[in-house]
């Protein structure tokens, strides 16, 4: 048998993935863009630096199983690779947040001399169309798809690649359209994007909805509503809604100390800065929208 171990690292944040098989691993992953789309960036090492891991997974074992118990996930048989990306990515943000460390389901551009965040909420729908409208006005970005801030809502990472292109196998979604479809109907093209590498806060966060069935609507958010879906944006990443593969749900990461500690600093981030729920048909009337409450 052989035994192969490889750590992930977010920010300050890492895990060791041990490996049993009977023939040779010399990495995990083929890839790490889905990581690096969901988790605003990681390095990956091939060595162990903690004495224990969080992650096993046996490959010489038969059957498809996945447990987690002691704080470490145990895996048997076959998985594709993306589905031990998304097993990651949850993990991950479990040890993130113990850390300190909070991931927002959002886009956000440096605009107008505001950092302001599209967040993704219960709906999601308009987030990254948005961000590329405001790009192509002047906007500089600050992340993608994800954004991890540290306690007092300053931005500690941001993905950048503005697109999912590849997808391994056990992420494919034939729901979601191609992302360059999208570009072609709400823009002749995309614009060349710049990055924010400044320091930076958010000042203002926006929750988008482009829907073309529906007049516009702006208005500032209630703080219950603020929090709502805040609380939905950073339990994205626990995953505890995905099946992994069929009959296999994501192990319950989550913990009661760890949901309340996600609510107290939603409560401190919410109340300290404006949230505008704005509703257009196309990125440009979002855009627009915020022109106007920018002044």
């Amino acid at each position: 048998m052989y035994h192969y171990t490889e750590e992930i690292q977010a920010d300050k944040t890492r895990i060791r993935i041990d490996v049993h098989s009977e023939q040779p691993v010399t990495q995990l992953l083929e890839e790490t863009n889905f990581l690096n789309y969901r988790l605003a960036g990681v390095e990956v090492f091939q060595e162990a630096g903690k004495p224990n891991p969080d992650m096993v997974w046996d490959q010489t074992k038969t059957q498809k199983k996945i447990r987690y118990g002691n704080n470490v996930v145990t895996l048997e048989g076959e998985w594709f690779e993306g589905e031990i990306q998304k097993v990651i990515v949850s993990l991950m943000s479990k040890h993130m947040l113990a850390e300190d460390l909070y991931l927002f389901h959002a886009s956000a551009v440096h605009y107008r001399g505001k950092s302001i965040m599209f967040m993704g909420g219960e709906g999601n729908s308009g987030k990254t169309m948005s961000q590329i409208e405001a790009c192509k006005r002047g906007g500089q970005i600050i992340s993608t798809e994800t954004i991890v801030t540290d306690p007092q809502g300053k931005v500690v990472m941001g993905s950048k690649n503005v697109f999912l292109r590849v997808r391994a196998k056990g992420t494919e979604r034939i729901d979601k359209p191609n992302q360059d479809e999208g570009v072609v109907k709400f823009f002749n093209k995309a614009p060349e994007f710049e990055h924010y590498n400044e320091q930076t806060g958010i000042d203002i966060v926006v929750l988008p909805d482009i829907d073309g069935n529906y007049s516009t609507l702006v208005g500032e958010m209630s703080d219950q509503e603020k929090q709502y879906q805040s609380f939905h944006c950073l339990c994205d990443y626990y995953g505890m809604h995905l099946l992994l593969a069929p009959g296999f749900p994501m192990p319950l990461f989550d913990t009661e100390e760890l949901r309340v500690k996600r609510a107290a600093f939603i409560n401190k981030f919410a109340t300290e800065r404006p949230y505008f729920f704005i509703r257009g048909k196309d990125p440009q009337v979002i855009i627009d929208e915020l022109d106007r409450l920018l002044g």
